[in-house]
């Protein structure tokens, strides 16, 4: 018997509970994604014949083939004649999937990708900011100060400001390398303003501006270490406060 049969079919499919009806192929091919590359339903995994699984999901045939199409098309599986197959995870970790694989990972991944990509994107924006670039930057930083309260409205200013040394780089794969990462972007400096770590930021922010200020690529790119560095040791911290807890 195939290892990948081994799995409770039963569990992950009867989980995969369609909500919005009018939408009903996408959130199938999403659950079904998520389902993929989080391993509960490995690689080489055999799905049921699609009379089964549509009974399995309580869905239309030509929904269940519509997701099957998109999952394909991010070489998530492999349909043949004799039946539909997960593909081997080497073949489907790829940025077609990023997105979903962000979702999966763990911290330290994020960060480590994280401190690679920003700290690049910084000393790129340095050797090509403009006046009313450093406008812009340090119009995000009034706005953060002003809203020190206010946890949300300090994440989106924090992405902002991040998102637009993106865009002063003038590089499109820097800057949908760093859209790419919105899924859990959001997430951790969401948790790290609600520990208080927003006023180090916003002293980071303008160190950082100050070099583009100048053109200092190099101090751009120390800067943005500085302050990768500074929410790694809160991060560190609040995970180590949780686990003695």
């Amino acid at each position: 018997m195939n290892d990948s049969k081994k799995i409770k079919e039963t569990d992950i499919f009867d989980s995969l509970n369609i909500n919005n009806k009018k939408r009903i192929s996408e959130e199938l091919f999403t659950k079904l994604r998520d389902a993929i590359i989080s391993g509960k339903l490995p690689e080489n995994y055999s799905f049921p014949s699609e009379s089964e699984l549509c009974k399995k999901l309580d869905v239309g045939r030509s929904t269940l083939r519509e997701a099957f199409a998109s999952l394909e098309t991010l070489n998530l599986i492999t349909r043949k004649k004799n039946g539909t197959y997960v593909n081997e995870e080497s073949g489907f970790k790829n940025f077609m999937n990023f997105d979903a694989i962000t979702q999966q990972t763990n911290y330290y991944n994020v960060f480590e990708f994280r401190k690679v990509l920003e700290i690049g994107i910084a000393g790129s924006a340095a050797k090509k900011a403009k006046p009313e670039d450093i406008i812009i930057l340090e119009s995000i930083v009034n706005s953060m100060e002003c809203n020190l309260n206010d946890v949300k409205t300090l994440t989106i200013c924090d992405y902002e400001f991040h998102s637009q040394l993106a865009k002063i780089s003038d590089n499109e794969l820097l800057i949908i390398a760093f859209n790419a990462t919105l899924p859990y972007y959001e997430k951790y400096i969401f948790e790290a303003f609600e520990n208080n770590i927003y006023v180090q930021s916003v002293s980071d922010h303008k160190e950082i501006i100050k070099a583009l200020e100048i053109n200092d690529a190099k101090q751009a790119r120390m800067a943005m270490h500085n302050h990768l560095k500074h929410i790694s040791h809160m991060d560190n911290h609040r995970m180590n406060t949780k686990v003695l807890l």
